[in-house]
């Protein structure tokens, strides 16, 4: 299945199975598994759900949804209406290989942009957001040379040496540029002062985020957001980093992988 062609309905179907409330990510691969695709998960009876879930939550599959999380649903479908903005799910031939070998694949991705940046090997530079002038000049520089040489850049748009990856990457020129993993929704840049570099990027390279539209930074997502950055990478560079930084916890997630 390919959901960046899928119907409306199809679409509406993972969107609501990822929004779901009281549905983990372990609970809806289950369903997953066992039904098929999400629009087959909610053509089941409640008895028919009830042998994997708890009767309340299959009686929920079942319901007509709130009003507020159907306006949510609707809101994205009609982001997608946009041709540089994509949802890619599980089932999806966009969906990142790498990121099946988490323990906790994503069940969708948001993304804007080239979504042919996923096809190429991709390197993450990360540190720390109040780099030095001379860290932020290294990052820029590795991150340029190692893209003219094939490479994908690969960082999260924090302030300081993610962004002067970016940047980097950006100056090479290349068909394949970077690729800016999100910590909130797509539709809020974190920090606003790379707004631009964030636009730049939609245009000559990918922003992706496994976070719903709307939703704001908090400090666990931007944890969730350096494993998904460590997965995607074949490696991990760090420039600058204090021991108990961020930058540190995706090189553990990229050596766990």
């Amino acid at each position: 299945m390919n959901t960046t062609t899928a119907s409306d309905h199809e679409r509406y179907a993972w969107i609501r199975l990822s929004l779901e409330p009281n549905l983990g990510a372990d609970t809806a691969r289950l369903l997953l598994a066992n039904f098929g695709l999400p629009h087959q998960i909610y053509e089941q009876s409640v008895g028919t759900l009830n042998r994997f879930i708890p009767t309340a939550l299959a009686t929920q599959l079942r319901s007509t949804l709130p009003d507020e999380l159907e306006a949510k649903i609707q809101a994205t479908l009609h982001w997608l209406q946009s041709p540089d903005q994509h949802l890619i799910c599980l089932a999806d031939s966009h969906y990142p290989s790498a990121l099946l070998t988490l323990a906790d694949p994503p069940l969708v991705l948001y993304a804007k942009g080239d979504l042919s940046q996923l096809q190429y090997p991709g390197l993450a530079i990360v540190g720390a957001r109040s780099a030095t002038e001379s860290g932020k000049k290294n990052a820029y520089d590795f991150a340029q040379f190692l893209c003219q040489q094939g490479w994908s850049i690969i960082s999260g748009l924090a302030s300081g040496v993610d962004a002067a990856a970016h940047q980097g990457a950006l100056a090479a020129q290349q068909a394949h540029s970077t690729i800016a993993v999100f910590g909130t929704g797509l539709d809020f840049v974190y920090p606003a002062r790379n707004r631009t570099l964030a636009h730049q990027i939609a245009v000559q390279g990918l922003l992706l985020s496994e976070f719903p539209l709307g939703t704001r930074g908090l400090p666990h997502h931007f944890i969730r957001r350096n494993r998904l950055v460590a997965a995607l990478a074949k490696g991990v560079l760090v420039v600058e980093a204090a021991l108990k930084s961020g930058s540190l916890t995706t090189a553990r997630f990229a050596a766990d992988i």
